[in-house]
C-alpha cells in the first residue's frame, strides 16, 4: 500500500528554483527599463519635432505676410495735370531706375529716370516722357512695373522674386551659418529657441533662393528652404530635425498688366 507524501512546511524553495526566479525577475526589469528609456527618447524626439514644425509654420506665415505686404506702389498725392514728371508714390516696391510703369487701367508707358535706391517710404520719382493723360483715381491708382513683371534670363535680377528677397532679409540674420546638402542656411531673427522645460537648444534656419541657372522661371516665385537643427555650444549643428520647402509668390505678381 502506497503512502500518500506529506508536504513539510518547513522546506524551503531550492536554490535552483531561487537563480531561475532571480534571472526572470532579472529580465523582465531590465526589458522594462529599456522600455523607459526608449519612451523617454521617443518622447524627446517628438517634442522637437512638434516644436521644430510649429517654428518653421510661424515663420513662413510670416514670410507669407510679407509678401501678401508687397505690393506695387499706388499715387500718394494728386496727380498734376497733364505734362507733369514728377510722382509722389506710397513706396518704391518693385521699382527701379529705368523701370517702364504704366498706370493700372491706362496703357501710356513711362521711364522712371530717378537714381537708384528708390526710397522706400513715399518716395517721389522723375518719369518721362511728360504724362499725357492723368490717371484716376488722382490718389490710390496703382503704378506697375512692366520691367519687373516681365524679367526674363538677361535682367532676372530685377524680377518680383528678387525684390521680395532683398524685402525679407532683415528677418534673418548673416550669421551663423550652415551648409547642409549644398545649401547655405541663415538663422532666423529670434534663435536659438530653448524647447519648454528643458534647457535644450534648436536653431531655425533659413535659406531664400532666386536662382537663375539656365532658364528657370518665373522670376516673380521666391523659394524658401528651412531646416531645424539642434544646437551644438550655441552654434547650429548639421543635425537635421525637420526641413520644409515652399515658394511664396509677391502680391505685386498679382497686379502686373500682362
Amino acid at each position: 500500500m502506497m503512502k500518500k507524501l506529506k508536504c513539510n512546511p518547513d522546506t524551503g524553495f531550492s536554490l535552483l528554483e531561487v537563480l531561475v526566479a532571480i534571472l526572470i525577475v532579472t529580465f523582465f526589469t531590465t526589458v522594462a527599463m529599456q522600455m523607459m528609456v526608449i519612451s523617454a527618447a521617443f518622447k524627446s524626439k517628438a517634442k522637437q519635432y512638434t516644436t521644430a514644425t510649429t517654428l518653421i509654420e510661424a515663420d513662413l506665415e510670416n514670410v507669407r505676410n510679407l509678401a501678401d505686404q508687397y505690393r506695387f506702389p499706388t499715387l500718394a498725392s494728386p496727380t498734376p495735370s497733364p505734362s507733369a514728371t514728377s510722382l509722389v508714390l506710397s513706396s518704391g516696391n518693385g521699382l527701379n531706375a529705368g523701370d517702364k510703369i504704366q498706370f493700372d487701367g491706362f496703357p501710356q508707358i513711362y521711364t522712371i529716370q530717378t537714381p537708384n535706391p528708390i526710397p522706400s517710404n513715399t518716395p517721389t520719382i522723375i518719369i518721362s516722357p511728360a504724362m499725357t493723360v492723368s490717371p484716376r483715381p488722382a490718389i490710390g491708382n496703382t503704378v506697375v512695373s512692366k520691367t519687373s513683371c516681365s524679367a526674363k534670363l538677361a535682367n532676372a535680377d530685377i524680377g518680383l522674386g528678387n525684390d521680395l528677397l532683398n524685402s525679407i532679409q532683415s528677418t534673418v540674420n548673416s550669421s551663423p551659418t550652415v551648409s547642409i546638402s549644398s545649401i547655405t542656411y541663415k538663422p532666423v531673427v529670434g534663435n536659438p529657441f530653448t524647447l519648454t522645460n528643458t534647457r535644450n537648444k534648436i536653431w531655425l534656419m533659413r535659406n531664400d533662393s532666386y536662382n537663375f541657372t539656365g532658364s528657370v522661371e518665373p522670376y516673380d516665385v521666391l523659394r524658401i528652404d528651412y531646416v531645424v537643427v539642434t544646437d551644438n555650444n550655441n552654434t547650429p549643428s548639421n543635425n537635421v530635425i525637420a526641413k520644409l520647402s515652399s515658394e511664396v509668390i509677391p502680391y505685386a505678381s498679382l497686379q502686373c498688366i500682362r
